[in-house]
């Protein structure tokens, strides 16, 4: 036998459940909107975490940049104050660029800038690394030439073939004065540290790390 509500029982028991249903309603709008700004939240965080680390990246290049240019500018500093110490160095080139048959004037102005390496004057135009190669190459041409200053030539060639340089700024004001030089005449000889700085400064590919 079903039992009827009273209506008065009825219309509070609907209102019990639609108040129940708007809370529920309520509570869950209210923890979606939490989530939501949570959310947002932490993707707002993670942006400036984003930004910050840009710019932490930025300001890391910048600086490496900066310090890169620093380097650079005070390597140029130190290489031409290390020119103006040793002599002023202009048309540098790394082989004699002699021809099979050069002319005795091309062979001494091939020699004349390979002694720049070792000897000290104020001023030095042109420049060639006095290595076995450069010295074999002269050696064999002035051997087999028949130049007016070949005897002169070959002795200066045969000690440096050998190792000898004592007397490389006389060999230097030889051919300086062959060319009438009036400027740049050697007055000594390089130390060793001398002559590995200016091989560094002139000749930086020759140089091993």
């Amino acid at each position: 036998m079903r039992t009827e509500l009273k209506p008065e029982k009825k219309t509070k028991l609907l209102m019990l459940l639609g108040g129940l249903a708007l809370v529920l309603v309520i509570a869950a709008f209210a923890a979606f909107k939490i989530n939501s700004n949570a959310r947002a939240y932490e993707l707002e965080r993670q942006k400036e975490q984003e930004a910050q680390q840009e710019y932490e990246e930025e300001r890391l290049a910048d600086l490496e940049m900066q310090q890169v240019e620093e380097a650079k500018l005070e390597a140029e500093e130190a290489a031409e104050e290390a020119a103006e110490r040793l002599g002023f160095i202009d048309g540098v080139t790394y082989d004699t660029g002699l021809t099979p048959e050069p002319t005795q004037q091309q062979v001494m102005d091939v020699m004349h800038k390979m002694t720049h390496q070792k000897v000290r004057a104020e001023k030095k135009i042109g420049a060639i690394p006095m290595v076995e190669d450069t010295i074999n190459q002269v050696y064999d041409i002035v051997s087999n030439s028949q130049f007016a200053n070949k005897d002169k030539m070959l002795e200066i060639a045969d000690k440096w073939k050998n190792g000898w340089f004592d007397t490389i700024d006389s060999d230097h004001n030889f051919f300086w004065e062959q060319k009438e030089g009036t400027i740049g005449k050697a007055y000594g000889v390089l130390s060793s540290a001398e002559e590995k700085e200016y091989i560094k400064v002139t000749f930086p590919e020759l140089v091993q790390e």
